[in-house]
Protein backbone atom coordinates (compact mmCIF):
# COMPACT_ATOMS: atom_id res chain seq x y z
CA UNK A 1 0.00 0.00 0.00
CA UNK A 2 1.09 3.29 -1.30
CA UNK A 3 1.13 5.88 1.95
CA UNK A 4 2.30 8.59 -0.12
CA UNK A 5 5.78 10.51 0.10
CA UNK A 6 9.19 8.70 -1.07
CA UNK A 7 10.04 5.19 -0.61
CA UNK A 8 12.68 4.40 1.74
CA UNK A 9 15.27 3.44 -1.61
CA UNK A 10 14.23 7.48 -2.97
CA UNK A 11 16.97 10.21 -2.30
CA UNK A 12 15.36 13.55 -2.06
CA UNK A 13 17.30 17.05 -1.86
CA UNK A 14 15.74 20.20 -1.80
CA UNK A 15 15.76 22.67 -4.81
CA UNK A 16 19.41 23.87 -5.40
CA UNK A 17 19.19 27.79 -4.65
CA UNK A 18 20.75 29.72 -7.74
CA UNK A 19 24.14 31.17 -6.45
CA UNK A 20 23.87 34.84 -5.82
CA UNK A 21 24.87 36.80 -9.11
CA UNK A 22 28.32 38.76 -8.92
CA UNK A 23 28.35 42.30 -9.76
CA UNK A 24 31.62 44.27 -10.67
CA UNK A 25 32.05 47.89 -9.53
CA UNK A 26 34.28 50.83 -10.26
CA UNK A 27 34.18 53.79 -8.12
CA UNK A 28 35.97 56.88 -8.31
CA UNK A 29 37.26 58.68 -5.41
CA UNK A 30 37.73 62.48 -7.03
CA UNK A 31 40.02 64.04 -4.79
CA UNK A 32 40.81 67.68 -4.82
CA UNK A 33 41.99 70.55 -3.07
CA UNK A 34 41.70 68.48 0.54
CA UNK A 35 38.01 68.01 -0.80
CA UNK A 36 36.35 64.35 -2.00
CA UNK A 37 33.39 64.33 -4.26
CA UNK A 38 30.44 62.37 -2.79
CA UNK A 39 26.72 62.38 -3.81
CA UNK A 40 23.66 60.89 -2.91
CA UNK A 41 22.62 57.26 -3.77
CA UNK A 42 19.62 57.54 -6.68
CA UNK A 43 18.15 54.00 -5.95
CA UNK A 44 15.65 53.14 -3.99
CA UNK A 45 17.27 50.20 -2.47
CA UNK A 46 17.71 49.07 1.68
CA UNK A 47 20.88 51.97 1.29
CA UNK A 48 18.83 54.95 0.36
CA UNK A 49 19.96 57.89 2.06
CA UNK A 50 23.04 57.23 1.91
CA UNK A 51 26.48 59.04 0.18
CA UNK A 52 28.52 57.70 -2.14
CA UNK A 53 31.49 58.20 -4.95
CA UNK A 54 30.50 58.16 -8.31
CA UNK A 55 30.86 54.97 -10.32
CA UNK A 56 28.88 52.07 -11.05
CA UNK A 57 28.71 48.21 -12.63
CA UNK A 58 31.07 47.23 -15.49
CA UNK A 59 30.28 45.83 -18.26
CA UNK A 60 30.44 42.00 -19.29
CA UNK A 61 34.16 42.40 -20.07
CA UNK A 62 35.00 45.56 -19.49
CA UNK A 63 38.45 46.51 -17.94
CA UNK A 64 37.94 48.45 -14.15
CA UNK A 65 39.66 51.81 -15.38
CA UNK A 66 37.38 51.45 -18.32
CA UNK A 67 34.46 50.96 -16.70
CA UNK A 68 35.70 53.92 -14.23
CA UNK A 69 35.94 56.38 -16.89
CA UNK A 70 32.81 56.05 -18.80
CA UNK A 71 30.66 55.97 -15.69
CA UNK A 72 32.31 58.94 -14.21
CA UNK A 73 31.41 60.64 -17.98
CA UNK A 74 28.04 59.22 -17.81
CA UNK A 75 27.29 60.31 -13.85
CA UNK A 76 29.27 63.47 -13.94
CA UNK A 77 30.26 64.49 -17.55
CA UNK A 78 33.67 64.50 -16.06
CA UNK A 79 36.46 63.10 -18.36
CA UNK A 80 39.01 60.99 -16.60
CA UNK A 81 41.26 59.90 -19.23
CA UNK A 82 44.16 62.79 -18.90
CA UNK A 83 44.26 62.29 -15.33
CA UNK A 84 46.07 59.19 -13.43
CA UNK A 85 43.86 56.81 -11.50
CA UNK A 86 45.28 54.42 -9.00
CA UNK A 87 43.68 51.35 -7.25
CA UNK A 88 43.37 52.54 -3.69
CA UNK A 89 41.30 49.74 -2.44
CA UNK A 90 38.76 46.83 -2.74
CA UNK A 91 35.62 45.54 -0.84
CA UNK A 92 32.89 42.85 -0.80
CA UNK A 93 29.38 42.56 -0.19
CA UNK A 94 27.14 39.85 -0.28
CA UNK A 95 23.37 40.67 -0.25
CA UNK A 96 20.75 37.60 -0.42
CA UNK A 97 20.53 38.16 -4.31
CA UNK A 98 23.86 39.00 -5.43
CA UNK A 99 27.59 39.71 -4.57
CA UNK A 100 28.86 43.16 -5.10
CA UNK A 101 33.06 43.18 -6.11
CA UNK A 102 34.10 47.21 -5.45
CA UNK A 103 37.55 48.44 -6.66
CA UNK A 104 37.76 51.89 -5.56
CA UNK A 105 40.30 54.38 -7.58
CA UNK A 106 41.90 57.31 -6.22
CA UNK A 107 41.92 60.39 -8.99
CA UNK A 108 43.86 63.20 -7.86
CA UNK A 109 42.40 66.34 -9.87
CA UNK A 110 44.45 69.45 -10.41
CA UNK A 111 41.50 71.88 -9.96
CA UNK A 112 37.88 71.37 -8.34
CA UNK A 113 35.60 71.23 -11.49
CA UNK A 114 32.24 72.09 -10.73
CA UNK A 115 29.61 69.66 -10.82
CA UNK A 116 25.63 69.12 -9.67
CA UNK A 117 23.99 66.43 -7.86
CA UNK A 118 26.34 66.52 -4.98
CA UNK A 119 28.79 67.92 -2.84
CA UNK A 120 32.60 68.32 -2.27
CA UNK A 121 33.53 67.36 1.26
CA UNK A 122 36.65 68.30 2.93
CA UNK A 123 38.37 64.61 3.96
CA UNK A 124 38.03 65.37 7.82
CA UNK A 125 34.37 65.60 7.28
CA UNK A 126 34.20 62.46 5.24
CA UNK A 127 32.72 60.38 8.06
CA UNK A 128 29.94 62.82 9.28
CA UNK A 129 28.25 61.50 6.35
CA UNK A 130 26.20 57.55 6.14
CA UNK A 131 27.54 55.96 3.85
CA UNK A 132 26.50 52.03 2.45
CA UNK A 133 28.90 49.70 4.40
CA UNK A 134 30.67 48.26 1.30
CA UNK A 135 32.12 51.81 2.01
CA UNK A 136 33.25 52.45 5.30
CA UNK A 137 36.40 51.13 5.18
CA UNK A 138 37.43 52.94 2.54
CA UNK A 139 35.85 56.22 3.89
CA UNK A 140 38.18 55.58 7.29
CA UNK A 141 41.07 55.31 4.91
CA UNK A 142 40.13 58.86 3.34
CA UNK A 143 39.30 60.64 6.88
CA UNK A 144 43.78 59.52 7.37
CA UNK A 145 44.70 60.80 4.30
CA UNK A 146 46.45 63.87 3.60
CA UNK A 147 45.56 66.34 1.03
Amino acid sequence: MDRGGPRPDQVTRPPKAAAPRRVDVAVAILLSQGRVWIQPRRTRDSLMGCWEFPGGKLKQGEAARDGLRREVREELGLDLSEYPVELYGKAGYYYPEQTVDIRFFLCRLPSTPSLTQGRWVELARLSTYRFPPANRSIVRRLGELKP
